[in-house]
């Protein structure tokens, strides 16, 4: 067997490689940004690309016990995956999952009364009391009990436990619009509905604002945007989602920088693909599909074998690059699992060698936020748009 037929290839053609240290550098600026406020780790859409069981077992193994995801399966996902601690579903759930709730003990948000009276009923016949989370809309205007009809609500959820089933209310939490003229508007609403809430506990004789225990309500209105633009916004418990993956997650005119820089993030993500095939093109000869002008001298290409259908953005064929031994190479073409690169800058380039799609490579480094502007698609579309059978490895 010869060198070449032994290296072809060695190992998988295109992988996440995943930096515990940044992400737990990046969980202690979060951590000192909020001072005394709790961390709920997001990890809805596979954690933003990054893997939620594998981001949460990191997570875990520094203290982190409470997760966020968005849908019933992504929470039972993490339950498999072994992960204990608190699992709050942050959107909706429907009739058919309400069994599963109970069986991978998770959390769910509410927000209507229908949804409040499936839970209860599940509770009351199980003679379970099963902790929720209220979803208020403080503007937004997308999920959640509008917040002048929240104290209400509470009081109906309220009525529905006794001390051995039903509800408990754990937290009540909003979502920030993102915008400056906004966000403060809504930090007002959201703690006017805390006093509400206050002022009912009270007349319940529950534990007030002040005490801790099992009576004690967590609220929550910051997400990645608010820890970087809104101090007032962090209440009781955070939920940073990207800045654990070292991104920012506004537009820079939308958060305070100060905060951003004393994050110090550094990206968890470095995404790699193997050249599967070099070679040289002749003169003449055209380079990928559809109307293409020739090649006007010979050129050394190589075919990496990752292309769209792998989460590859198509759009990085219009001036995009990537990184050969260290070297910004141009993407020539993308196609559904493949990428042609120009090798004029790293000529020795060969099968098997490791190319770097997004990411540091020495001296270079091609920034998500710069693959986003490239494509037009955003952060988040990048990061999640990566196959969930693209392996992600911790190093």
């Amino acid at each position: 067997m010869n060198d070449a037929t032994a290296r072809w290839l060695d190992g998988p053609t295109s992988w996440l490689e995943l930096s515990r240290a940044n992400l737990l550098h990046n969980l202690a600026g979060v951590q000192a940004l909020v001072g005394g406020a709790q961390i709920m780790a997001v990890l809805k859409a596979n954690a933003y690309g990054a893997g939620a069981v594998g981001m949460a077992r990191v997570l875990a193994g520094a203290g982190v016990d409470v997760f966020g995801v968005a849908t019933v399966a992504e929470g039972v996902e993490l339950r498999q995956g072994g992960i204990a601690g608190t699992i709050v579903c942050l959107a909706y759930f429907t009739r058919q999952e309400v069994p599963a709730i109970f069986e991978y003990d998770l959390t769910p948000s509410v927000f209507t009364l229908p949804a409040a009276r499936l839970l209860d009923e599940r509770a009351q016949a199980l003679r379970r009391v099963r902790p929720v989370w209220v979803k208020v809309d403080t503007g937004l205007g997308r999920l959640g009990i509008p917040f002048d009809a929240a104290g209400a609500f509470l009081r109906e959820i309220g009525a529905r436990s006794d001390s051995d089933a039903g509800l408990r209310v754990a937290g009540i939490f909003s979502t920030l619009t993102e915008n400056p003229d906004r966000d403060p508007i809504q930090a007002d609403r959201l703690l006017a509905v805390r006093q509400a809430w206050w002022e009912l506990a009270r007349s319940h004789g529950a534990a007030s604002h002040s005490e801790t225990g099992q009576s004690r309500v967590l609220f929550s209105l910051a997400s990645s945007h608010g820890i970087v633009a809104l101090p007032e916004s962090y209440l009781d418990i955070v939920r940073p989602g990207i800045l654990l993956h070292g991104r920012e997650p506004s537009d820079r005119s939308r958060m305070e920088m100060r905060l951003v820089e004393r994050a110090d993030l550094r990206p968890i993500a470095t995404w790699k693909a193997r050249v599967a095939d070099a070679r040289t093109v002749a003169t003449g000869e055209q380079i990928g599909y559809g109307w293409r002008s020739a090649v006007t001298i010979p050129t050394r290409v190589a075919t990496l074998a990752v292309g769209w259908a792998d989460g590859y953005p198509p759009a990085m064929a219009n001036g995009g690059v990537v990184l050969v031994q260290g070297c910004p190479c141009p993407v020539l073409a993308v196609s559904a699992n493949s990428t042609i690169m120009d090798l004029s800058n790293a000529p020795g380039a060969d099968t098997n060698d490791e190319v770097v799609l997004m990411g540091r490579h020495g001296c270079a480094e091609i920034t998500a936020a710069e693959m986003a502007r490239q494509t037009g698609a955003g952060v988040y579309r990048l990061l999640t748009a990566i196959p969930v059978a693209v392996p992600r490895i911790w190093v």
